[in-house]
């Protein structure tokens, strides 16, 4: 039944208080965390941290003020909260505070680069971080200096960082609380993830070191090295990929989530929890008997997603791992033994678990997770197997409840022998004797999934009066892994005849206009959105996003477009048409159907040429189509542009649907 209260409008978003990342005190007792903002004002984002205990309580802020404060961590002794902030010459470097509160202090004084994957020595003496060296230029000599980009890298530039050039992610430190920083490692190469061993003594660290690592950008391997950056030791032998990583408890064996994938191969594979001997040796599969990924890839334009994570902690005298794993829909924490097998939930349910912060003590952890009713919220619980949590924050509840909200009914659609899980999201106030207007989402990846966590532009478009439905046609995550890679090299086949079963269905319900039905997605959701227009004109309108749209334009453009030559096993000059028989803008002559496209200039992942291509054509021809351009926007446009941008970006899908459908 859906809720009473007032219609959700496009300036709900920005009234969202959505928490982010989470770190739980050594004993257990307290936990940080940041909360995301919207900045209406100065048209941005600010995120400020707060403290509250692990048994609940009033959450206490600890930061202020129109800065960025994230990624905060406890010290070893409980003693002091580090984190990264912009609060000076808004440059990220890291600060550090009381844990009971007080005045930050700043840490490192670094001059240019992002920072990544903090965490304290176990000393508690220094920090270990991942750090992008690019000093910034002088702003009076770039008046006056040639503008230009010298690049030699295959691998420059990466969506929403924009170009890197030849700079790479390294390993630094920085004493506490002096604030020298030293560097690590050095070398044409990246280093991806880190982790400090409980005795101090070594840090294991991924990075892809193969000659040609630009060529190679899935691969990686577990390296050791000491902290003073001496005696750097590779211990994995297999190519491969290898994610997130911790160390056991005597700092003898590393835990990390991986498989054994050969170049172009990442999706014909598992990433299973395994284990490796610190000295080198035989990696042992934990989760032998988990088909999915150990990620979340959860789509939505609220929380942040598309993350994993492995975190040890002990168990009268046992050490476990606990992970995500994405299934159906979800996103839940399971845990698994160090000796493999004995895989238990720990928190599940129907759930978009984004974040977790364990204690490797006492097993008490904290999640970040969100519903199909909220945007996320904080929960506690102990890591035992009985699924109970404790939820510890409603930072939300105010807005919610005063909102006007429909829930989302899930559906089992069918294609042949194919169950397609969906939802159907119906507006406020709806009658079973009207005939609305249907909308179908498709979502991006197309190896992501939606699922239960809110998702406000599909309950804006129910607010406005139309049926959305949504679904994980094959080629989705969560169903297995041939369920997703069912798809590879061939998309716009059995996927597009997934998503026609779903409208084929909601047309024949009684109260859907089978006249009045559109389309609507991002990235892969663009590509199919256009393919979908491109072959058949059931719809009466579309919206075509970021598009993939020709795949010759992503494969010589996009950040890493060039690994496309596996996934259509071929490159582009050798098979040129074959890449333009698998592009949706090749069938440009047959779209009949009003289409508004939206795209970011700077978008590096499916770089704007192509919808430049696919408007010029519809235009030639003398089809129904605008383009709307977002300037100084990246590929993520809908989940974390500029507010003013996403406004216009939602205004302009409205204002289409309502005069076409």
């Amino acid at each position: 039944m859906p809720r009473r209260g007032k219609k959700l409008t496009i300036e709900d978003l920005f009234r969202f208080k959505v928490p982010q990342t989470a770190s739980i005190s050594p004993d257990g007792e307290q936990i940080v965390f940041s909360v995301k903002y919207s900045n209406g004002k100065k048209n941005k984002y600010n995120y400020r941290l707060f403290r509250m205990g692990f048994d609940g309580g009033r959450a206490e802020a600890l930061t202020r003020g129109h800065v960025n404060d994230t990624d905060p961590l406890w010290s070893p002794n409980g003693k002091h909260i580090a984190f990264l902030s912009d609060r000076e010459d808004d440059t990220t470097n890291i600060w550090s505070m009381p844990a009971g509160g007080g005045e930050p202090v700043q840490v490192s004084r670094l001059k240019g680069g992002p920072i990544m994957g903090l965490q304290w020595a176990p000393d508690g003496k220094s920090l270990l971080f991942l750090h992008r060296l690019m000093p910034k230029k002088d702003p009076e000599k770039k008046k006056t200096e040639a503008s230009y980009k010298h690049i030699t890298r295959l691998n420059h530039k990466f969506d929403g960082m924009g170009f890197y050039y030849q700079a790479r992610w390294q390993l630094w430190v920085v004493s506490f609380p002096s604030g020298t920083a030293r560097q690590l490692t050095k070398g044409p190469w990246d280093i991806t993830n880190a982790a400090w061993a409980p005795n101090g003594k070594r840090i294991a660290f991924l990075s892809n070191q193969l000659d040609d690592n630009d060529n190679h950008q899935l691969h990686s391997d577990i390296f050791t090295i000491t902290p003073k950056g001496r005696s750097v030791k590779k211990i994995t032998k297999r190519q491969g990929l290898r994610d997130s990583l911790c160390w056991s408890a005597d700092s003898k064996t590393i835990y990390y989530t991986g498989n054994y994938a050969g170049p172009g191969e990442w999706i014909r594979h598992t990433i299973p929890v395994k284990s490796i001997p610190a000295t080198g040796g035989g990696e042992k599969v934990l989760t032998p008997d988990i088909d999915n990924w150990t990620l979340n890839m959860v789509v939505t334009d609220t929380v942040p997603g598309f993350g994993g994570g492995v975190h040890r902690y002990d168990e009268k005298g046992d050490e476990r791992i606990a992970f995500y794993l994405d299934e159906e829909g979800a996103c839940r924490l399971y845990s698994v033994s160090a000796r493999g097998g004995d895989i238990r939930l720990e928190f599940g349910g129907d759930v978009n678990s984004y974040g977790v912060t364990v204690s490797s003590a006492t097993g008490k952890a904290a999640v970040v997770a969100a519903h199909m009713s909220d945007v996320g919220d904080l929960y506690s619980l102990t890591l035992n197997g009985d699924g109970e949590s404790k939820r510890r924050t409603r930072l939300n509840d105010t807005l919610m409840n005063g909102l006007a909200l429909s829930e989302p009914e899930e559906i089992w659609f069918r294609n042949g022998k194919t169950k397609i899980q969906g939802w159907v999201l119906k507006p406020p106030g709806f009658r079973k004797d009207r005939k609305y207007p249907c909308v179908l989402e498709v979502h991006g990846g197309p190896m992501c999934q939606y699922g239960y966590t809110f998702f406000h532009e599909m309950h804006l478009l129910a607010a406005e009066g139309y049926i959305v439905a949504y679904s994980n046609p094959r080629g989705s995550s969560g169903r297995g892994l041939k369920y997703m890679n069912c798809i590879e090299g061939n998309w716009g086949k059995l996927d597009y005849s997934d998503c026609m079963a779903v409208v084929n269905s909601m047309a024949r319900k009684r109260y859907v206009d089978g006249k009045r039905l559109g389309i609507l997605g991002g990235s892969y959701g663009g590509f199919m959105t256009t393919w979908v227009v491109g072959h058949t004109n059931r719809f009466q309108a579309a919206v075509t996003q970021r598009a993939l749209g020709n795949w010759t334009i992503q494969f010589g453009s996009s950040d890493y477009g060039w690994d496309n030559k596996y996934e259509l096993n071929a490159l582009p000059w050798r098979k040129p048409l074959h890449y333009l028989k698998l592009s949706p803008n090749y069938y440009v002559d047959n779209i009949k159907t009003p289409l508004l496209i939206i795209h970011s200039e700077n978008d590096l992942r499916c770089p704007i040429a192509q919808s430049e291509e696919l408007f010029t054509s519809l235009k030639v021809l003398g089809r129904t189509t605008e383009m709307v351009r977002f300037e100084g926007e990246s590929h993520g446009l809908s989940r974390g542009g500029k507010p003013a941008n996403r406004r216009e970006r939602l205004s302009r899908i409205l204002d289409w649907f309502d005069r076409y459908l």
